[in-house]
């Protein structure tokens, strides 16, 4: 099976050019997440990033009591799938795997910043998270250093779906957890094809058709 990576990259060959003209995907640009999407052998894969301002109001390294209970909340959130997109029900998709974490500049693999949970089936994802509470996240950018590291989360989802078929369009509660959020530049691939879009607040739904 394909990595998610290498399908994101084989759908931008076949993004309409005019789909180009959009803001590269994963530039960090406050009020604005980027999404990568997935279908692909009855499986669906979402791979989202958001600015840590547009999520916990903060760019800076978490050091208080306050500006870490901000981030371990906002982990819990992203590890409830629910509240973050909406599947169809007619598509029969069952969450196998859910992870969020807090990362600082480009490094995205720092173990002690790292929040993972990973489910059997769909009914875990309503387990306690309260115990990433007391995850300690690493230093780095500062109050003077905003300018130099941004940090972000990072969560992914993947689901097993019956009817793969069935999922035409997505629609994200996203914006409802987060009141910073304001768009989510999204990559898609299918089997029906290939994108890339917008999603707004406003209009907070990604077609897959």
């Amino acid at each position: 099976m394909k990595t998610l990576a290498t399908v994101i990259l084989a759908s931008c060959i076949a993004v309409p050019a005019h789909a180009q003209e959009t803001r590269e995907l994963g530039t960090h640009v406050h009020g604005v997440s980027t999404l990568q999407v997935a279908v692909e052998d009855g499986t669906l894969s979402l791979d989202l990033t958001s600015p840590g301002l547009d999520i916990v109001g903060f760019e800076y390294a978490a050091s208080t009591d306050a500006d870490k209970d901000a981030v371990a909340m906002a982990v819990g959130r992203l590890l409830k799938p629910d509240d973050i997109v909406t599947l169809p029900d007619a598509a029969g998709c069952r969450l196998a795997a859910a992870s969020a974490h807090l990362h600082f500049g480009d490094d995205h693999d720092e173990d002690h910043d790292d929040h993972t949970a990973e489910h059997n089936d769909h009914a875990a994802e309503h387990d306690d998270h309260d115990d990433h509470a007391d995850t300690e996240h690493a230093e780095g950018a500062d109050h003077k250093d905003e300018g130099a590291k941004h940090s972000a989360f990072h969560a992914t989802y993947t689901y097993s779906c019956d009817a793969p078929d069935a999922l035409t369009s997505l629609s994200f509660p996203f914006f409802d957890q987060f009141a910073n959020a304001q768009e989510i530049e999204a990559e898609y691939v299918t089997a029906a094809g290939a994108g890339r879009t917008e999603i707004s607040r406003d209009v907070a739904q990604l077609d897959l058709n």
